[in-house]
């Protein structure tokens, strides 16, 4: 059986919402969920065009294809009527860059977003924010330096929220907590791919000394409910999933895909809070039954990631 990048029900769902006269526009296509948007489009009834920083060839799980830079000329001509949303500086830059220009490079592309969004033939934007936006607080209600990336998150939501009311297209605000997927970019940067990839050494190492919660959701499946839903109506997804504890998620990890791995963990500390990141409202299971998509579960995300690891040499 060939390894695919997306599941098969995830894609048909994708596809679904979608019309041979749509023209979807992907910004930020060449990171993880870029690159999960183009193995979604790939077979599709709709055209695309792919944009990042600088022109290149991206990866969509199967093969390559070109993306452009920003250029506002070549997007007017494309004429695009679905738009995903993907462009964003992750919190990882911010150490690497002065705080003054990670602000200034997000709140432009924040703009070019707003810009996109009231394109005449625009009839469905999906924007993808972060749980960060309103963990632990609205992000709109924080100081900027204390958390950029999480406040400017917010901030873009917002913006795109209240434009919603004076355009034509719908808007979907896509916010991810946890998610796990084939094509991440960069597995050590996630512990679910992370954990993956310890378990298969022989051994993982779980560095928090509090408690860990989280609840995942393949991304393509999230991507997937968000497109369907936006073609219907205005919204905020939250991603869900079952609710895990580090621990338990690697025992279940081993356990899963047949591994005798040690499992170690710092000592606990008797004053630190759990780290409880994941959302309480039920937007995710709602979204699921009214797009009629059964999302798969943990252990399926264990192992479909894994076999892409194992396939690709990951």
């Amino acid at each position: 059986m060939a390894v695919t990048a997306v599941r098969g029900e995830a894609r048909a769902l994708f596809h679904a919402a979608l019309s041979s006269s749509d023209r979807v526009l992907v910004t930020g296509a060449g990171g993880w969920f870029g690159s999960t948007v183009g193995a979604l489009l790939r077979g599709g009834p709709a055209a695309s065009m792919y944009v990042t920083q600088n022109p290149r060839p991206v990866h969509d799980g199967t093969g390559y294809v070109d993306a452009v830079g920003w250029d506002v000329q070549a997007i007017a001509v494309f004429d695009p009527t679905v738009l995903i949303d993907c462009a964003f500086v992750l919190r990882d830059h911010i150490a690497s860059m002065p705080l003054d220009r990670y602000v200034h490079i997000n709140a432009a592309l924040t703009s070019r977003l707003l810009r996109l969004a009231q394109l005449p033939h625009m009839r469905a934007v999906v924007s993808v924010s972060s749980g960060a936006s309103v963990h632990p607080t609205d992000g709109s209600r924080r100081e900027l330096d204390s958390d950029p990336y999480g406040v400017q998150k917010r901030l873009a939501e917002l913006a795109l929220l209240g434009l919603a009311d004076e355009i034509d297209a719908a808007v979907m605000i896509a916010r991810p907590w946890s998610l796990s997927g084939s094509l991440v970019t960069r597995p050590d940067r996630y512990a679910f791919s992370d954990l993956l990839v310890q378990a298969r050494s022989g051994e993982i190492s779980i560095r928090a000394d509090h408690e860990v919660w989280r609840r995942y959701v393949g991304v393509d499946d999230f991507f997937a409910v968000a497109l369907a839903g936006a073609v219907r109506s205005s919204g905020v997804l939250n991603s869900g999933g079952e609710l895990v504890e580090f621990g338990a998620l690697a025992e279940r990890i081993c356990g899963t895909l047949g591994v005798d791995a040690v499992i170690s963990r710092v000592p606990p500390s008797d004053d630190a809070p759990s780290d409880d990141y994941y959302s309480r409202d039920t937007s995710w299971d709602d979204a699921c039954r009214s797009t009629g998509l059964e999302p798969a579960d943990l252990d399926e995300q264990i192992i479909a990631v894994d076999r892409w690891f194992r396939a690709s040499g990951g």
